[in-house]
């Protein structure tokens, strides 16, 4: 039965596996995920493609800030030392933009030297890097000495941010030839050593001389950019097909399995439904061998009482041929017909109240209709169906219940449950057919909205083994003997799934087992104690 339950539960889903059914049923469905999917991939791309950009952008940023840190470095040491005397040839001539006295001196043996300033150096630096590895340097100002280093717009931008506070500027132009040209470019502060040829023009220390701006071809790194950006396009491609390609073949996988899944459970639920129709017909056929057995005894009483009421009436038809009739003889025959007429009439009445209570008993467990009824009528009725079993055995059953306690719901169900009780009572409880004890149902309101039934017997009781199992379908201790499996199981099932509440066994060797039944109610009227 566990697997016939999981069928009912399986053909009964909770919403959101009524959801997830849907969706891998229907394949139109299975876009949402794939958009999904689609969106995440494409996120992870642009971040990616955006990260490697960046990556690329920021290192040519750190190698021209480098070379502009170098580049002030040398600036430096070349003016802390006063400038640098080089010879004086015919590619190499004086910096006609340097007026200092010492400008151009000439050794002792006559070689004509010339002073050579960080600007001068900064342009003959720029000048064999631009030769060797294409980078352009470019010292400029917004007020130049020399024509040559006026600002472009770009640097002039530039400056003027720097005037404004700004530490750098970093920017990537075309550079006229169909490329990209990176162009950095960070300020150049007046320092003392400055002021021996720019003191002039109005610096003081502090002051924005001017900048640097480094420029190189961006062609190679954006190269590069573009190839690790098609791996990564590539790569994330990849990953998106064969992830898609994987699960739309789960999606089948599952959706073939759950169609699978479907048809057992279908098959299982009309297993289940046979098996339980089966247990009521076998309830049922029980009962009706009982019933039989129970409204013959009082019909054939009757039928003897109004058999032996025509061999008195015959007689008092005798007594009344003769010449003379005795009163006394009269009033004896008239005695016996009405004591068999008493007899005839008490037994028919217990005749027809068997008669109605198998015919709502009958009707209750075959029909299985929700109806208002009331439980102390319904255990008497389960006790009469039942007595053909209890009357050879030396068991008494004791019932309390509230007078008038009705309720609305499944009398059906409830009578098979008592009756699967008593029957699991006297049949592994009471094996011994000599064996003399009692069964106990207690019916009570645990709250207004609540009933409890609690049910227990004097029986040998369970090992814990046994009890562990108890409500498993098909576990018995009795299989030699017949036994199903099936009947506390179907108590289970009948408590936790028709009425919505719960069943709990207590049992111990030797010591009986006691059932504890609670589930929720619509009590109807008023009920006395």
């Amino acid at each position: 039965m566990a697997a016939v339950e999981e069928a009912r539960r399986a053909s009964d889903p909770s919403p959101v596996k009524r959801y997830f059914q849907t969706l891998l049923q229907g394949r139109l469905w299975w876009w949402l995920p794939l958009v999904v999917w689609t969106l995440l991939v494409g996120a992870s791309l642009r971040y990616q493609t955006d990260a490697i950009r960046r990556h690329s952008f920021e290192l040519s940023q750190s190698s021209a800030r480098e070379i502009f840190n170098l580049v002030v470095l040398v600036r430096r040491w070349n003016a802390n030392h006063g400038g640098v005397y080089v010879p004086v040839t015919e590619k190499f001539q004086p910096n006609p933009y340097l007026k200092v006295p010492w400008r151009d001196v000439v050794t002792q043996d006559g070689r004509p030297l010339t002073l050579v300033n960080p600007a001068f150096m900064t342009r003959l630096v720029g000048e064999l890097a631009e030769q060797k590895d294409g980078i352009r340097l470019h010292i400029t100002s917004l007020k130049p000495l020399r024509p040559a280093n006026a600002a472009d717009a770009s640097e002039t931008r530039a400056l003027e941010s720097f005037a404004a506070g700004g530490k750098e500027r970093t920017w990537i132009e075309a550079d006229g030839k169909g490329g990209q040209l990176f162009r950095y470019m960070a300020p150049l502060w007046v320092e003392k050593p400055c002021l021996q040829c720019h003191a002039e023009q109005g610096y003081k220390i502090g002051d924005l001389r001017g900048g640097i701006s480094v420029s190189f071809s961006e062609d190679r790194t954006m190269a590069l950019e573009a190839a690790r950006i098609r791996q990564t396009v590539i790569l994330h491609g990849a990953v998106y097909l064969l992830v898609v390609a994987l699960g739309w073949w789960l999606l089948e996988q599952l959706r073939w399995r759950m169609q699978h899944l479907n048809q057992q459970v279908v098959a299982m639920r009309s297993a289940m439904e046979h098996v339980l129709r089966d247990e009521k017909m076998a309830s049922l056929g029980r009962m009706v061998a009982g019933f039989a057995h129970e409204v013959n005894t009082p019909i054939g009483v009757a039928l003897g009482a109004l058999s032996n009421s025509d061999v008195t009436l015959a007689r008092i038809d005798a007594l009344l041929a003769a010449e003379e009739v005795s009163e006394e003889d009269l009033r004896r025959e008239l005695g016996l017909l009405k004591s068999g007429a008493d007899m005839a009439q008490a037994n028919l009445v217990r005749a027809a109240n068997l008669i109605q209570s198998f015919k709502r008993t009958s009707v209750d467990q075959t029909s299985d209709a929700k109806r208002v009824y009331d439980m102390k009528e319904l255990l008497q009725d389960v006790l009469y169906m039942l007595h053909n079993y209890l009357k050879r055995l030396p068991i008494t059953v004791h019932t309390e219940c509230p007078r008038q306690l009705r309720i609305d719901g499944w009398p059906g169900q409830m009578q098979q449950l008592l009756t699967n009780l008593v029957i699991n009572s006297l049949t592994h409880g009471f094996p011994d057919d000599r064996q003399a004890g009692e069964i106990r149902i207690v019916v009570t309101l645990a709250t207004p909205e609540r009933v409890r039934i609690d049910y227990s017997d004097t029986g040998q009781g369970m090992t814990p083994e046994v009890r562990s199992h108890v409500f498993e379908s098909f576990y018995t201790t009795r299989r030699d003997s017949g036994g199903s499996g099936l009947g506390l199981s179907i108590c289970q099932d009948i408590v936790e799934h028709r009425l919505q509440g719960s069943i709990v066994c207590e049992s111990e060797p030797g010591a009986g087992t006691r059932f504890i039944v609670e589930f929720p109610a619509t009590v109807v009227g008023t009920v006395l104690p």
